[in-house]
């Protein structure tokens, strides 16, 4: 009696097939990934919106001109992280805007590009470049209209 075990020939063919269906299903594990990374990226950009909001409503009215910027890279928690930061995040304050007494504040927060690549955010390339990520105007806002209120 002769114990056969799997040939060469067959141990390659079926490492081939394992192989093959390995770079089928590469593409949709990415794919998902990435559109995880970017839905997560679009979560947080919202929760900074909100944040940079509350903020402004602790404040007192005549205050409100101080939360004007322009373009700064922050955190996931808002905190200023120049040039690492993978958000960011404008301020717009217009005084007497839509109308006479009232302020509008819009907040924009935009992510970093570099999310989109899923799994290679890890291994990005410019990691020792002084502009870590690229920002499009792919972004979160929100707008809120501010009024004194006199006793």
């Amino acid at each position: 009696m002769r114990n056969r075990g799997m040939t060469l020939l067959e141990l390659m063919l079926a490492m081939g097939m394992l192989v093959v269906v390995m770079a089928c299903a590469f593409p949709l594990i990415d794919n998902m990934i990435t559109r995880f990374q970017m839905t997560r990226d679009h979560y947080i950009a919202t929760s900074l919106c909100q944040a940079r909001l509350e903020r402004a409503r602790g404040l007192p009215y005549a205050n409100l001109a101080m939360l004007e910027e322009r373009d700064e890279q922050i955190d996931d928690q808002g905190n200023p992280a120049a040039p690492r930061g993978r958000f960011q995040r404008s301020t717009t304050v217009l005084v007497n805007t839509p109308e006479q007494g009232l302020t509008q504040v819009t907040i924009t927060v935009r992510p970093c590009i570099c999310s989109h690549w899923g799994w290679r955010r890890i291994y990005h390339p410019l990691s020792t470049a002084p502009f870590v990520c690229k920002f499009t105007e792919e972004n979160e806002a929100i707008t809120y209209v501010f009024t004194e209120y006199k006793k």
